[in-house]
């Protein structure tokens, strides 16, 4: 066995770990990679990457770190076809050896192998992000009622021209977030050239000034990366409310449009979202709106 470190995948070795992660992906029924992450070691974004190899020479799992945020990141996969014999434990040590100061690692699924491995390697449980689900299909639960504060309306956003409004509350909605936080202008114009954004689904509660008070952004993926093939899958992306106007109802009124405007998508039959663990007020809103936990993703860290 051998591991090779570098500072970026080749192409021949991203095109092995896309098999891995379709195979981990059937095994597990959860994806493997955070996107953003994934998104990173596909363009070379990343900070570090290891290779592990076997005498053939054939790639048995890597991991890589890449920021995410204000955060240095980690994720680690091995071919679910050559588990349980120590390669995750190899890799995840020389990652520890390779990288100084805190390191996240994400552990998606929150799986018993990797609860074993952080054990061994005594790391901490340092973050939960969870993933809810709610059907919105034609068989599915009433979806809530849209009730606005008086002197909001809601509008859809548009492109050139509410990129700086967006982005005051949603620095303000999000100031203590290691990756929501901290938007800037071109952060929002790289999102509004990728092909899942649609400004028909990002909207905004506005009031009688036309200022923006908050938003929910919708996104709608060709498939749900739990069940390849299954079909679309619609995302509750991010709902955001700056704080003068918390209170108000807003959030729970922004995440009833959302969800209208998902259910009403071709062949979206369920919605999905991510919320931190510790955040109870969103996770309030969202519960009672149908939604319920379906996953869970774990950062951990050294102890």
């Amino acid at each position: 066995m051998a591991i090779f470190a570098a500072g970026a995948f080749d192409a021949s070795t991203l095109a092995v770990i896309s098999q891995f992660a379709d195979r981990a992906r059937a095994a597990d029924g959860v994806a493997p990679f955070s996107d953003d992450l994934w998104a990173a070691a596909r363009q070379g974004r990343t900070e570090l990457t290891l290779t592990l190899t076997d005498q053939h020479e054939d790639v048995c799992g890597v991991a890589f770190t890449a920021h995410q945020g204000d955060r240095l990141a980690a994720e680690l996969l091995v071919d679910p076809q050559r588990r349980r014999r120590g390669f995750g434990g190899q890799l995840l040590a020389e990652l520890l050896d390779r990288t100084d100061g805190e390191l996240w690692i994400w552990a998606h699924g929150d799986l018993p192998g990797a609860r074993a491995l952080a054990r061994r390697h005594r790391l901490e449980r340092a973050r939960e992000l969870l993933q809810l689900r709610r059907p919105v299909g034609p068989d599915a639960p009433p979806l809530p009622e849209v009730r606005l504060p008086d002197g909001v309306r809601i509008r859809t956003f548009v492109v050139g021209q509410d990129e700086a409004a967006w982005l005051k509350v949603n620095n303000a909605a999000f100031s203590w977030h290691p990756e929501q936080g901290g938007q800037t202008i071109d952060d929002i114009r790289a999102a509004e050239s990728a092909a899942d954004f649609d400004p028909a689904g990002f909207f905004l509660a506005v009031d009688d000034a036309d200022q923006v008070l908050g938003f929910h952004w919708t996104k709608v993926h060709a498939e749900d990366p739990s069940n390849p093939g299954g079909g679309p899958i619609g995302e509750v992306y991010v709902v955001g409310v700056h704080p003068a106007a918390h209170g108000r109802g807003l959030g729970a009124a922004l995440t009833a449009v959302g969800l209208q405007h998902l259910a009403d998508v071709g062949g979206v039959e369920t919605v999905q979202l991510y919320v931190e663990g510790d955040n109870a007020a969103a996770l309030k809103v969202y519960e009672r709106t149908g939604f319920t936990r379906h996953a869970v993703d774990v950062a951990y860290r050294r102890a």
